[in-house]
């Protein structure tokens, strides 16, 4: 009976005894799991994640503003005509007897009208530099221009009466001017202070104006109207403003800027077909208030991995 016990206890313990080689290797290669190494292993602590920004360098841009129009030069020479004499004695105006005589192209009391401005554009930043540069277009609205030519008085067309002068009118011109712009722009963040970035900034670019026709007031020799015109021209401008930083993408943006837009004509041909020295629009510039939203996509670590690599 003993022996049968103890061959009993002796089958166990053989059982026992394999059951814990199998599982010892697999233990022992596994201690320390959770901390990252086995017991003859140097510590090594679990992967960090990387900490990715939450807003790239490159952003997009839209901004409303009011444009005060600066006065441009304009100028529209004028020949008059005048009537020398009755030579013949033939009670009439003969072609010999008739002299034009260039009297200058300036035109004064020039005013151009104020405008609503909107503009949309794309940038980038190159981060602790404070430096960025954005391309941009932008619209401004139909601007009323108004001037004061010299008096034109063609004098007496040839087989008129002789007769007393016309009495000079005033002769007001008047159009209208429509602008687009495509600038580059690059800026210097001047660092930040409470969430708010002042910055300065330069760009150049090209405006492209269009000119409604051209049409005369208050002068019966001055009935018909020239024609219009589109001009593109070099433009330049510069800039300081101040960004309010409203989250981690968007930053509220407050401008100033003055803008250069070249110059502009009219057509030469009028209404009734004749041919005309052009309206010359020229130094056509603004001071500009505006505000706008600019809103930064991407990452600012885009190309980096979800974790640290192990050294």
């Amino acid at each position: 009976m003993k022996t049968v016990i103890k061959a009993g206890i002796a089958s166990a313990a053989l059982s026992i005894a394999a059951g814990i080689v199998t599982v010892a290797p697999a233990t022992a290669a596994d201690l320390g799991y959770g901390r990252g190494g086995s017991i003859k292993d140097n510590y090594v602590a679990p992967l960090p994640e990387v900490s990715r920004g939450s807003a790239g360098p490159c952003y997009i841009r839209a901004d409303i503003g009011y444009s005060l129009s600066r006065d441009p030069d304009v100028k529209w020479p004028v020949n008059n005509g005048a009537f020398t004499g009755d030579a013949n004695a033939n009670g009439v105006v003969d072609q010999s007897e008739l002299v034009y005589t260039f009297v200058g192209d300036t035109v004064s009391n020039v005013s151009l009208e104020n405008t609503w401005l909107a503009e949309a554009g794309i940038g980038c930043g190159s981060g602790s530099r404070g430096f960025r540069g954005e391309v941009t277009f932008g619209y401004r609205g139909d601007r009323k221009l108004d001037g004061e030519p010299l008096i034109f008085n063609p004098g007496p067309r040839p087989g008129d009466p002789v007769g007393p002068p016309p009495a000079d009118l005033d002769d007001p011109l008047h159009t209208s001017i429509t602008s687009y712009t495509l600038m580059l722009n690059v800026y210097k963040d001047l660092g930040n202070y409470a969430g708010f970035t002042p910055y300065v900034g330069a760009g150049i670019g090209a405006a492209y104006h269009i000119v409604d026709p051209t049409f005369f007031t208050g002068n019966p020799a001055l009935t018909n109207r020239i024609e219009g015109d589109r001009d593109l021209a070099f433009a330049w401008a510069v800039m300081a403003g101040v960004g309010y930083q409203l989250s981690d993408r968007a930053i509220l943006d407050f401008g100033y800027r003055y803008i250069d837009l070249g110059k502009a004509n009219s057509g030469r041909v009028d209404s009734a077909g004749f041919v005309n020295p052009r309206v010359e629009i020229d130094d056509i510039a603004a001071h500009e208030f505006k505000v706008g939203l600019r809103y930064h996509f991407g990452q600012s670590d885009c190309c980096a991995s979800g974790h640290q690599p192990l050294k």
